[in-house]
């Protein structure tokens, strides 16, 4: 994708996972796009979460299921919203 070209964003309120070195987050989809999204965390963002980290964010559709996993780069980090960008979509 070409990074001058501006992306759509969805306004979503899904819930979702978001896993950090093997913890997990629960939060809101504030937005989406194709190329990340806006997430709203439950709790503050811990302090070794910053630019470049990588995660992982899992759509919460059922409590014990979660059938893809987004690997993401974090992009920007505030009190308690994370903007991500996908690299990596599996299915499990």
């Amino acid at each position: 994708m070409d990074s001058n070209v501006p992306s759509s964003r969805i306004v979503c309120e899904a819930r979702c996972i978001l896993n950090f070195d093997g913890f997990d987050f629960e939060g809101v989809i504030v937005n989406l796009s194709l190329s990340g999204a806006l997430i709203e965390l439950n709790d503050m963002i811990p302090d070794d979460i910053h630019p470049d980290s990588v995660c992982d964010l899992m759509f919460r559709t059922n409590p014990d299921l979660y059938p893809i996993k987004y690997t993401c780069k974090v992009i920007r980090v505030d009190s308690k919203m994370i903007g991500l960008q996908f690299l990596e979509l599996s299915i499990m």
